[in-house]
C-alpha cells in the first residue's frame, strides 16, 4: 500500500536565496573564482515588466533590483535552482522515494500497515516543511495537491487543501 504526494513550490525560481545558494555551491566544490563568478551573475541584476496592449502599445514598470532568485529564461537559472534543491531528497530518503522535476517534487511513501504509512507521511511532511523553511522556499497552496492511495488493482484519488 502506498501514497504519493505532489508538491509544487511557489515562485520557486524567484525565492532562491543567493547566499544559501553560494554556500551550497561551495559544498559541491564550486568555490573560489567560479563561486565569485556566479555571485557576480546573481547580484546587481535589474528587471522590469513590459506588457503590450491590444493596440500594440508598450507599457513598462520601473526597473527594480533583483535581490533573490535565479534568472529565468537562461540556461544557468534552472541548473542553479536544481543545485539549490538538490539536498531536499536527502532529508526524506529514509522514509520515502522523492522525485524532482523542475520545481515540482513528488514523494512516494509505502508500507503494508496503513497506520504506519500515515505516520510515515506525517513525518515526511514535517521534514519537508522544516527543509523549506530553512531554505526560504514555500509550497504553492493555491494549486491543488493530490494524495493517491494505491492498493493492488485499485487507485483512489483524494484532494486536500
Amino acid at each position: 500500500m502506498g501514497q504519493s504526494l505532489f508538491c509544487d513550490l511557489s515562485k520557486a525560481f524567484d525565492y532562491v536565496h543567493h547566499d544559501t545558494l553560494l554556500e551550497k555551491l561551495k559544498f559541491y566544490g564550486i568555490s573560489g573564482n567560479a563561486n565569485k563568478l556566479i555571485n557576480s551573475y546573481l547580484t546587481n541584476r535589474y528587471q522590469r515588466v513590459k506588457i503590450k496592449d491590444n493596440h500594440y502599445i508598450n507599457y513598462c514598470s520601473d526597473w527594480d533590483n533583483v535581490k533573490q532568485g535565479v534568472p529565468q529564461g537562461s540556461v544557468l537559472g534552472p541548473l542553479l535552482f536544481l543545485l539549490y534543491i538538490n539536498d531536499l531528497p536527502d532529508t526524506i530518503n529514509d522514509m520515502s522515494s522523492p522525485v524532482h522535476f523542475a520545481d515540482d517534487t513528488n514523494i512516494i511513501c509505502s508500507h503494508q500497515d496503513i497506520n504506519v504509512l500515515n505516520d510515515k507521511i506525517e513525518r515526511v511532511l514535517q521534514k519537508i516543511n522544516k527543509w523549506l523553511q530553512a531554505n526560504l522556499l514555500i509550497l504553492n497552496l493555491k494549486k491543488k495537491k493530490k494524495l493517491f492511495t494505491f492498493l493492488p488493482n485499485t487507485l483512489k484519488l483524494y484532494k486536500f487543501a
